[in-house]
């Protein structure tokens, strides 16, 4: 440890003056798409090689307008973290510590003992210095830029600015919100495109059959138009990362990815969205980009600890820039461990090329196809690469209860996003990674030499009703196992560990659950309870109860050598208490179908009803697993 921080201490002191220069640079460029790229380029300089020999890595933090420079730390557990921010608030801090430097702090995330920190940008070299020798620190970043991923046909070497860019494409917007407000509804080619309305039909058609469970979908972008006559308005919540209220958006382009998500069905004018029955899904919503649509790494984690904090599955990024991040890496994990799936665009440059936050492992990067299913020919393509959705000519929601068309990896993002909400609400058993695999296993592949996959189009264009119905199948098992803890289980792109479904038994034979808790007392204790009403012959039914792991047979019915009576109730526990581990309930009918109407069996563990039917054949297997709490 004594060395390591020798290390930093030597490779601050001889760094000093090239950070001081990557500063005044990173001023004179703030805000413009160059910035971005001139960060993830300047590997040679003196600044990167004293940041990884840190421990830290590099950046190009800019000076704010009032004279200060924004810094990412990671402490290395919470004591620290909570020491040092009580040692900043109530300015004991000795003198020639760091702390004493510090401007103002905010907490990012306290699972991962993540802070933002401002200092003066006159104190930044002794401050450096300071933190590189701090036994509490465990990493510290610079902060830097980040901007929504909207096509447009600038070249990367352009000159024209993000910001001149914005106001050309918000003019144009602004001129099709008027020319484009409509009382009609109507339903865009990306819906079809990926089978959306499939789904809606079976659902509604079947709803006691496929029940759902409302998911809760995180956007992270420049807020939402919470007046707009075609979005939800009821449950909708937000974060406020410092740009101000979420529910409003000067930009426009969250709103726009809003509505591909989620604009609302049936209510004669606008469009609809992937999720048009508000009541099977909410919005949280993260305003970690400005006006402009510009932000920065702080606001983008603060955002996504928003919405892992307000209980999403999914969180929905149509957005870009700087290097990878370790810090970025400790809160995708926090999220997937939490079984929350996170999707970015891949970006609008049209070559293979590793932009981030789309091309880490633990989230699922989205490429775009036009209304033919060919990819765009800005979507940009690498080994992380995974899910296609459509992203050409989109025509969605825009501030104002306007409407307006734009292009790009951000908006084939939510329809992909849009596409996990609806299924995972129908299967909500499943884990993240479960779901994953699902919607590749699925996607209609869009290479030409015959694979499944590849690193330009990954597993294909999303398909929602063939996840659905491979669901419906073989339930969560089609997405394979899952790993402990979750986050190994992430791979990204082709490497996605999908399930060999040739190999599974499907759910009208076999049903899955999983609960926690299990003990061999009665505290905790979970019992698996049996309700079974015979038909007239009752004789050909009998069940029993095995452990998986070791064929253990725990029970079985009826007892002895007896045979249930004809058209009768029973009612009652199917087992003593149950330790964790995996168990296997199966019911049989020697004729092999059923039991007749209006009889039937049903089971339940915890007070959740793992299995419950008649017509079920010669044999029908519910598998569950009680976890560990």
């Amino acid at each position: 440890m004594a060395r390591h921080h020798q290390s930093k201490r030597a490779a601050s002191r001889s760094s000093a003056s090239s950070l001081a220069t990557l500063v005044t640079v990173a001023l004179l460029t703030h805000g413009t798409a160059d910035l971005a790229l001139a960060r993830r380029d300047d590997s040679s300089s003196s600044h990167g090689r004293r940041a990884r020999a840190a421990g830290s890595v590099r950046g190009g933090g800019s000076i704010g307008v009032n004279g200060t420079v924004n810094l990412l730390v990671k402490y290395k557990n919470s004591l620290a973290q909570t020491r040092s921010l009580g040692n900043i608030d109530s300015n004991d801090s000795p003198l020639n510590t760091w702390q004493a430097h510090i401007t103002s702090t905010s907490t990012i995330s306290e699972e991962r003992h993540i802070s933002s920190v401002e200092i003066d940008a006159s104190e930044i070299n002794l401050v450096w210095e300071e933190m590189m020798a701090d036994e509490d620190v465990e990493l510290v970043e610079e902060d830097f830029p980040m901007y929504k991923t909207p096509y447009n046909s600038i070249q990367p070497d352009s000159s024209e600015s993000d910001q001149t860019s914005h106001l050309r494409h918000k003019n144009r917007h602004l001129k099709q919100q008027q020319q484009n407000r409509t009382l009609m509804e109507s339903q865009q080619y990306g819906i079809a495109q990926i089978q959306a309305p499939a789904i809606w039909a079976l659902t509604k058609k079947y709803p006691n059959k496929y029940p759902n469970t409302p998911v809760k979908v995180c956007i992270i972008d420049t807020g939402y138009d919470g007046s707009h006559e075609d979005l939800p308005t009821v449950g909708v919540t937000g974060t406020n990362t410092g740009y101000g209220d979420a529910l409003q958006d000067g930009d426009g382009h969250g709103t726009h990815c809003a509505g591909v998500i989620g604009a609302v069905g049936d209510n004669g004018r606008g469009i609809v969205g992937v999720n048009p029955d508000p009541t099977k899904f909410s919005f949280h919503i993260a305003k970690a980009l400005n006006d402009d649509g510009v932000g920065t790494a702080s606001s983008v984690l603060k955002g996504i600890q928003g919405c892992i904090s307000s209980g999403a599955k999914i969180i929905s990024m149509s957005l870009g820039g700087g290097p990878k991040s370790p810090m970025f890496d400790a809160l995708y994990e926090e999220a997937y461990d939490k079984n929350i799936l996170v999707f970015a665009a891949a970006g609008n440059v049209g070559v293979m090329r590793d932009d981030f936050p789309a091309s880490y492992p633990l989230v699922v990067s989205v490429g775009a196809v036009d209304k033919n299913g060919n990819r765009a020919d800005f979507s940009n393509w690498n080994d992380q690469l995974e899910l296609m959705g459509p992203g050409v000519d989109i025509y969605s929601t825009f501030p104002g209860s306007g409407y307006g068309m734009l292009s790009g990896t951000s908006m084939a993002t939510p329809y992909v996003a849009g596409v996990a909400a609806l299924v995972w609400g129908y299967f909500p058993q499943c884990s993240n990674q479960q779901m994953r695999n699902v919607l590749a296993k699925t996607a209609k592949s869009l290479t030409t030499n015959g694979s499944d996959c590849n690193r330009k189009t990954g597993f294909g264009l999303v398909q929602a009703k063939e996840a659905f119905d491979l669901l419906d199948k073989y339930g969560c098992a089609a997405g394979g196992e899952d790993f402990s803890p979750p986050s190994a289980g992430g791979v990204g792109g082709c490497g996605q560990p999908l399930a060999d479904t040739t190999k599974l038994t499907p759910v009208s034979k076999l049903n899955t659950a999983s609960v926690l808790g299990g003990a061999s007392s009665d505290n905790g204790c979970k019992k698996l309870s049996l309700k079974l009403l015979t038909d007239d012959y009752a004789y050909e039914t009998s069940w029993e109860l095995k452990r998986v792991d070791n064929g253990k047979l725990l029970n079985n019915g009826p007892p002895g050598n007896r045979k249930f009576a004809d058209k009768t109730e029973y009612n009652g526990p199917a087992s003593g208490c149950l330790d964790p581990g995996t168990y296997e309930f199966a019911i049989k009918d020697i004729y092999g179908d059923g039991i007749t109407a209006p009889g039937f069996y049903s089971i339940t563990l915890d007070g959740r009803t793992l299995a419950r039917n008649s017509n079920f054949g010669p044999e029908q297997i519910t598998r569950f697993t009680i976890n560990k709490i």
